[in-house]
């Protein structure tokens, strides 16, 4: 579904109704396998097939005779690898239990036609009194048997040509915690996506590939084994059936907000804004970058653009009244920012990264174009959000950190090296790493439904390894980006509203200027903007930026 909606789990409307897309994948009860490890039942039923299979390793598969199970690959694998492997032969069983299903279908009927000739074939090349290299349950077994036969096998094959999960392979690895057996499973299953660290994947329509597989799983060291069922344990013990409910109630409820909050756009009424605007004494315009003041294209583009020579005079002109501040607000680096807003300025004395510096050289902007520069006290009523509100900015002041989970940022390099696997395989993407966020942005028309799926691994596998980073994975429109945890432009807007320059509508330049002479003085705070406009083309991540404005106290946001 979020394929097909071209873009993440995020939330999004129509009319009055919201609607929120995300993948929860289900998991088992693992504790329940356990348990029936130590039922008297199940330990009987494991001597006796201990007894029965002595000397000889048992490869299970478990299915319903379905075409998506790929039985008839998992038969000829097994036979590829007898022909290739011929000391396997009286050494390695096939024990495929076929589940029935669909028997009245004339399809369902031919394919388990198919395999019965298929282990008549095998069984009739290899076989020989005593022992058959294939043993073809054509039943269900009960719990209690299910649960020793995935206990006394070597090895457990899921060649699945298309599964939605295949919650088999977490059963099996549930049950191994003791003979720590080797989980063949098909990279077409879903449960691969959680578990390919901890299995050997395979490409099941390939029966060589398959049948390597087979032999791997049957040669591995006992060390081998131990590693990836210590993997893969851990997630089936982590993403438990309950850890899944409970995800999807908390995600669920979390979502009503969003339904309660969505309602049909509304035309600005131009006249009674530009009438409010003029009876303001106090005014803040919140402006974002990209989509407005620039191309959305260019927003996350390399290079060092500038505003255009009109947008400079817009703002130079918005900047001459005193009473008016301007916040600029980007998801471009700290640098990037300091050029646009030298723009509007004129040269800056800050370096690129934010911090004072003589070295500093500025570079010819559209500035120039648009006549002088502003003075400091105009200047210092230029603001800034940087990386989408990591990064704000006052005046001539240094950009500072917004959020406490932005001081961390050494995740960054493991996740530019996942979105780099993913550039190099994906037609017209880019990667675009900045100094706390990082993102992975691909043309939509350009790889029609391949950046979508890219995008889809992409975010799964971020959201796996970062599972306990600092950190947000955002999906959205043609662009996966990773940031701070807490980091958006609301969160950065709230920031500067509730700095001490905001609230008392002073610099601290000013305010060492001011401070002999109101010593001894009553202190009269100046009231918070008593207008605040904000327009921009955000992320439905920075949206937030409007409700923020809205829930903020003691403003009048108009």
């Amino acid at each position: 579904l979020a394929r097909v909606r071209g873009g993440g789990g995020g939330g999004g409307g129509t009319m009055r109704h919201s609607v929120r897309v995300d993948a929860f994948p289900i998991g088992i009860d693992p504790d329940r396998f356990r348990r029936a490890l130590d039922a008297a039942e199940v330990k009987g039923r494991v001597l006796e097939l201990q007894r029965q299979y002595a000397g000889v390793s048992v490869l299970l598969g478990v299915d319903r005779v379905d075409y998506i199970k790929g039985i008839p690959h998992k038969l000829l694998a097994m036979e590829t690898l007898l022909e290739t492997h011929p000391q396997y032969v009286g050494r390695v069983v096939l024990l495929q239990i076929a589940v029935p299903t669909r028997t009245d279908v004339p399809e369902y009927q031919k394919l388990r036609a198919a395999a019965h000739e298929l282990v008549g074939r095998i069984n009739g090349r290899f076989g020989s009194p005593g022992y058959a290299p294939v043993q073809y349950l054509d039943k269900s077994v009960d719990f209690a048997e299910l649960a020793a036969l995935y206990h006394t096998s070597a090895a457990c094959v899921v060649s699945s040509l298309r599964d939605g999960m295949n919650l088999v392979a977490y059963e099996y690895v549930a049950c191994q915690q003791a003979a720590k057996g080797v989980l063949v499973l098909s990279e077409f299953a879903g449960a691969a996506q959680a578990l390919g660290a901890g299995c050997v994947r395979v490409n099941p329509y390939d029966t060589r590939e398959l049948a390597r597989g087979f032999h791997l799983a049957l040669s591995m060291s006992a060390e081998q084994r131990g590693v990836l069922h210590a993997y893969a344990d851990q997630y089936v013990s982590k993403f438990t059936s309950q850890a899944w409910a409970q995800a999807f109630v908390s995600q669920l409820a979390d979502s009503q907000p969003a339904s309660a909050l969505s309602a049909p756009a509304v035309p600005l009424p131009l006249g009674e804004v530009a009438s409010a605007y003029r009876s303001a004494s106090r005014r803040l315009l919140v402006l974002g970058v990209g989509g407005m003041l620039l191309p959305a294209a260019s927003e996350a583009a390399e290079g060092e653009a500038h505003l255009p020579p009109q947008q400079v005079a817009a703002l130079r002109a918005l900047l001459l009244d005193e009473t008016t501040t301007v916040l600029l607000v980007s998801g471009r680096t700290r640098a990037d920012m300091n050029r646009l807003i030298s723009d509007v300025t004129g040269p800056s004395p800050h370096g690129a990264d934010g911090s004072s510096g003589a070295a500093a050289k500025p570079r010819p902007s559209a500035a120039a174009a648009a006549g002088e520069g502003l003075s400091a006290a105009q200047a210092v009523r230029l603001w800034g959000l940087a990386e989408n509100g990591v990064y704000a900015r006052r005046g001539g002041g240094s950009w500072e950190l917004t959020s406490q989970a932005a001081q961390e940022a050494s995740w960054l390099e493991q996740v530019e090296e996942m979105m780099c696997y993913f550039e190099e395989r994906t037609p017209e993407s880019r990667v675009e790493r900045r100094d706390r966020t990082i993102r992975w942005s691909y043309e939509s028309a350009a790889n029609g439904p391949l950046g979508a799926q890219h995008a889809s691994n992409l975010v799964e596998s971020l959201e796996k390894t970062l599972s306990n980073a600092p950190v947000e994975v955002l999906w959205d429109a043609a662009a996966v980006e990773v940031r701070p945890h807490g980091s958006s432009s609301g969160l950065g807007l709230m920031h500067q509203l509730t700095s001490e320059e905001a609230l008392t509508g002073v610099s601290p330049e000013e305010a060492e200027g001011e401070g002999a002479a109101g010593a001894g003085g009553e202190e009269e705070e100046t009231p918070l903007f008593d207008f605040v406009l904000c327009v921009g083309n955000f992320s439905s991540r920075d949206e937030d930026i409007f409700a923020k404005l809205h829930q903020s106290e003691g403003s009048e946001a108009e």
